[in-house]
């Protein structure tokens, strides 16, 4: 019989593939195998009761930074060298994951001479890297090394090139692609009235002749709103202690048990001010380039003062938006679940849902379109209690939308398509791309998208 789990092995030869796909020199496949057989083990020990975390990147430490950029940025990666190699093993790894750190930190690992795996040193300044993921940045870095690899959590791998996550084994199950359901999807259109509202709000606020262009204000706005969105979710993830949110279009209805009502709107009009205030601060400093090139009129000192003004307002308008963002998530953290309305306007939180009617059917999608062909009949009793609860609501309500999020960060959205009750998992909610069969980068190559906005 053949065994349907996945090993660290078949996430070895899917990261080899994806080396030769992109024709990129790489060690022999043996040592890849080991490399991962080992971080994956590693993965299943514990350091003083607690789950051991690491970061690495897979570099040639005789030549750490092949082609360095021009004009480097100050806070740009540098490799820190052991006086020591370290030999890349488990107890090894255990010893010193605590030094490693995303959001700073990974170690430097190679083979050398002799095929022999070792710990060569750190690379610090992986914050801006950091940021971005979790969509609280909106300029790419450049990262370093052949590939990246984070140890998640017990037995949970994930695996970079630059900002492209080739693949992901999460205990036994091999993931190549999560869904971005955000992007084109049911869910998608069911959160469209929100974002309406809020592009509606944004072009109110500004003269007719700064809202410019053929839709691109309208997506780069759009994705602002649906990124603070899986911010929310991102939090409640990092919590580790499960929760649940739920977008609803009506939030009176006697199958909610508002324990904790509160009318909270400072996200939707955080995100509007952060919207216009971007778009006035952009108008003006297209007006300024232009004065500047024509050299027919000097800037004034009233134009320079209003352009700092506004870079010091989006300063604190973000922060004001990272607040709102703990503040919702937090919620989520007390017995019941988080209630918004469509304009992410939170409406209380503690809720019970009070429905006992349970959906008459219930599938898992496999693709982010729920498309009839590739869908999976699952059973209702399978899940626990607070994924229970939230399938009868979103079956009995339409247009209802329900992100639950599990003690182990697992996120499943669940929400009714015409008569089907549809529950999606593995979803994307992080800013990356996933490898394109089109796309070759060198190593050491600048990508040209690295300033993109999110």
């Amino acid at each position: 019989m053949i065994s349907k789990n996945k090993t660290p092995k078949h996430l070895a030869e899917s990261v080899c593939a994806e080396l030769r796909k992109r024709h990129l020199s790489f060690p022999d496949e043996k040592i890849i195998i080991d490399l991962f057989e080992t971080i994956y083990f590693s993965s299943l020990k514990t350091e003083e009761s607690e789950p051991v975390k690491f970061h690495m990147v897979f570099m040639d430490p005789s030549v750490p930074d092949p082609k360095p950029p021009r004009n480097a940025r100050k806070d740009r990666w540098s490799f820190i060298p052991f006086a020591d190699p370290i030999p890349f093993t488990v107890s090894n790894l255990v010893k010193i994951a605590k030094s490693s750190e995303l959001r700073t930190t990974s170690f430097v690992v190679w083979p050398d001479k002799d095929d022999a795996l070792l710990i060569w040193g750190l690379v610090d300044q992986q914050n801006l890297f950091h940021k971005f993921l979790n969509r609280s940045a909106e300029i790419k870095t450049e990262r370093p090394g052949l590939f990246q690899v984070s140890v998640e959590a017990i037995g949970v791998i994930e695996v970079y090139m630059r900002y492209e996550k080739v693949a992901e084994l999460r205990i036994h199950e091999l993931i190549r692609n999560s869904l971005d359901i955000f992007r084109e999807s049911p869910v998608r259109e069911l959160l469209a009235p929100g974002i309406e509202t809020h592009l509606q709000a944004v072009k109110s606020h500004l003269a007719d002749d700064m809202y410019y262009g053929d839709g691109h204000l309208d997506e780069l706005h759009t994705q602002q709103w649906l990124s603070v969105l899986c911010r929310i979710l991102l939090r409640i993830q990092k919590f580790k202690k499960g929760g649940a949110l739920l977008i609803t279009p009506d939030v009176n209805t006697p199958d909610l048990n508002i324990k904790y009502r509160i009318d909270y709107s400072r996200l939707r009009t955080s995100l509007m001010t952060n919207a216009v205030t971007k778009i006035k601060s952009e108008y003006l400093e297209n007006i300024l380039l232009e004065l500047s090139e024509a050299k027919e009129k000097e800037i004034s000192s009233q134009q320079f003062y209003q352009l700092r003004k506004f870079e010091k307002d989006l300063r604190a308008n973000k922060n004001e938006i990272d607040g709102v963002i703990w503040f919702v998530a937090i919620l989520t953290r007390v017995d019941g679940l988080v209630v918004m309305d469509q304009n992410l306007d939170v409406q209380g939180y503690g809720v019970e849902i009070m429905t006992s009617q349970e959906p008459s059917n219930l599938y898992l999608a496999t693709d982010r379109m729920a498309t009839t062909a590739k869908l999976k009949p699952a059973s209702y009793n399978h899940f626990g209690t607070r994924h229970r609860s939230m399938m009868r609501y979103c079956f009995r309500h339409p247009g209802s939308i329900g992100f639950v999020i599990s003690q182990d960060g697992e996120v499943r959205v669940i929400t009714k398509v015409g008569e089907r009750l549809m529950i999606w998992e593995n979803i994307k909610l992080k800013y990356y791309s996933y490898a394109s069969k089109k796309k070759t980068i060198t190593h050491g190559e600048t990508d040209p998208t690295d300033k993109t906005k999110v």
